[in-house]
């Protein structure tokens, strides 16, 4: 019976197939994404102001000067309690991509270059080893303090510190491990490591305790930088690290919230062009019911019945779109955006949303066509 109707049914699988993947991507995606606001990030923001200067019109020779300058007019300032030099600014801009090389394998990790008092400014989470100093800059082999992921990944069960590793070429030494490095809430961690900065600062990290008071830390800070140079030196961005995080979360809100849009639309779609595929096969095959009832079943077999082939169907439409979904999945396609434990929970929430809905969209028809009365159809016919 049911492969009489296999062309009726084509558009029906085909639909249940698209909306399948559809929603495998949508769920496995924001899934993962949604559980990284459980986790914590392993470093304070809360008492934390960025300072991003603009050094174009200052000499080349004198930016370093001028920087320096900059950062000891900041220390004079009463309601500052440190100062960090650094590209790792959580929620803005987080470092840049480096090869590394151990043991002759070579992968491409998230590299992070701070100056000493970062690990203090922002209270980054050490788990072994220690954070490099001043007289580390001697060294001919560069210290690095690498965060537990990549620990994890490179070493496996040898313990790293004290390895050499290659970076980008160059000797560098393991002296400490951190704990995992994420840019914002929702983001997913990035193995990586930590290298002393070099060169001219424009990005400052200044931990206070009253970064949340923003007239007065705008304030001091820009008094600060303006009595190096009014002229020369701009400033390109001033503001709370607590601020950028409700921008950040903006952003995600307003992807969260066009996925939703084209979620919802796909789903009332898929219910109303289901539901009316429904109710006109159903409302064809009333002489076949009409002869059921007529020899001896009742509504509850009738009921049965038409949901029985309602999941049939709805299996023949998504069994493809499984086989495609597993594969993508044991192939680590969408790492790290979707791993296996969320990939296989998009799996299973997709199915099952779509044989509910797949369910109420024929719950009504099948009731009605329960409630025929065999006399009346077969006088029709």
């Amino acid at each position: 019976m049911m492969a009489n109707r296999k062309r009726k049914n084509s558009f029906l699988l085909l639909q249940l197939f698209i909306s399948f993947l559809a929603l495998f991507f949508f769920v496995g995606m924001n899934l993962k994404k949604f559980s990284h606001y459980f986790k914590p990030l392993h470093y304070n923001y809360e008492k934390i102001w960025v300072l991003d200067l603009d050094l174009t019109k200052v000499p080349d020779d004198q930016r370093l000067k001028f920087s320096n300058l900059v950062k000891q007019q900041l220390k004079n300032v009463k309601e500052i309690e440190g100062i960090s030099e650094t590209n790792a600014v959580p929620f803005h801009n987080w470092g840049d991509e480096q090869k590394i090389e151990y043991n002759k394998q070579v992968t491409k990790v998230r590299a992070f270059a701070v100056d000493e008092e970062y690990e203090k400014v922002m209270g980054l989470e050490m788990l072994k080893g220690r954070w490099f100093n001043r007289s580390d800059s001697s060294l001919y082999t560069k210290p690095v303090v690498i965060t537990k992921d990549l620990a994890i990944q490179q070493f496996k069960d040898i313990d790293p510190l004290g390895r050499k590793i290659l970076i980008e070429g160059k000797p560098a030494m393991v002296i400490g491990i951190s704990e995992t490095f994420r840019e914002n809430v929702s983001a997913f961690a990035e193995p990586g490591f930590f290298i002393p900065r070099e060169g001219v600062a424009t990005e400052f990290l200044i931990k206070s305790s009253k970064a949340e008071d923003i007239q007065l830390m705008d304030e001091k800070v820009r008094k600060a930088v303006m009595a190096v140079s009014p002229d020369l030196i701009q400033i390109k961005q001033s503001i709370s690290l607590s601020l950028l995080k409700k921008y950040a979360h903006k952003l995600d809100y307003m992807q969260l919230a066009v996925a939703f849009v084209v979620f919802v639309f796909l789903v009332i779609n898929v219910f109303l062009g289901v539901s009316g595929m429904f109710s006109y096969n159903i409302a064809q095959r009333k002489a076949e019911v009409g002869l059921r009832v007529a020899m001896g079943a009742n509504a509850i077999d009738i009921l049965k019945q038409f949901l029985g082939e309602t999941m049939v169907v709805t299996t023949l439409g998504i069994f493809p779109g499984l086989l495609i979904a597993i594969n993508l999945i044991a192939l680590r396609y969408f790492e790290p955006y979707m791993d296996v434990y969320y990939g296989t929970l998009g799996i299973l929430i997709s199915a099952l949303f779509l044989y509910l809905l797949m369910l109420s969209c024929a719950v009504y028809p099948s009731l009605k066509a329960s409630r025929i009365q065999p006399a009346y159809v077969l006088h029709e016919d």
